[in-house]
């Protein structure tokens, strides 16, 4: 186990698959480049979550860490022998696969929404579920460890869409900026049910 920067390249894509990496603390950034050179964020896990897992020849992603992050690796080599002779380690190989699917649900869901609105409306609900922490009342803050054109990137927008986005939340009373985190940006959620309504419909 140990300790990685933030911005650190912990997973190359192309690269031949060495070993796991289950994330103890922190958040990582998952991308990759396609033929035409365009980058494509397809999520951003963070602790209790696993990056590596692939059955192909090479890495079909990079893994970039966000903030300081603590992970434990897991050499491929020593998993497979543990999978031959491990229930338990086929199990958990199978909540991995079963995590990894679902973020790349999320990911597809997400997209598949009409208005940029629509979509940073949900990307903010999910953070809610993963970095959220209460305030005693009704409200809620997250940490953002991504900036605004990672967010924007992750979810198909222009990143100039993404910020007027954010700014009509704010003027809207939707969310508040806090400040500065360690690594992030501290974004106060004010009124979870107009985000909800924006998620699931027109937003006026």
């Amino acid at each position: 186990m140990y300790n990685v920067a933030a911005g650190q390249t912990v997973i190359r894509q192309g690269g031949k698959p060495e070993c796991l990496f289950e994330i103890i603390s922190g958040t990582l950034k998952l991308s990759q480049v396609t033929e035409d050179g365009r980058q494509i964020i397809v999520g951003f896990p963070s602790s209790g979550e696993t990056v590596g897992l692939t059955g192909g020849e090479e890495n079909h992603y990079a893994a970039e860490t966000l903030t300081m992050t603590r992970l434990r690796p897991v050499r491929w080599k020593t998993f497979y022998e543990q999978l031959l002779q491990s229930r338990p380690a086929r199990e958990k190989l199978l909540r991995w696969f079963d995590a990894q699917n679902k973020m790349l649900q999320d990911h597809i869901a997400v997209l598949s929404l009409q208005s940029p609105m629509s979509k940073l409306a949900a990307f903010l609900l999910k953070q809610i579920s993963q970095r959220s922490k209460n305030t005693g009342d009704d409200e809620v803050i997250i940490d953002l460890s991504m900036t605004q054109r990672d967010i924007a990137t992750y979810l198909a927008i222009a990143p100039e869409t993404c910020s007027r986005t954010m700014k009509k939340f704010r003027d809207d009373g939707i969310i508040e900026a806090m400040g500065r985190s360690g690594e992030g940006k501290l974004v106060k959620i004010r009124n979870q049910e107009r985000l909800n309504e924006a998620a699931n419909g027109p937003f006026l």
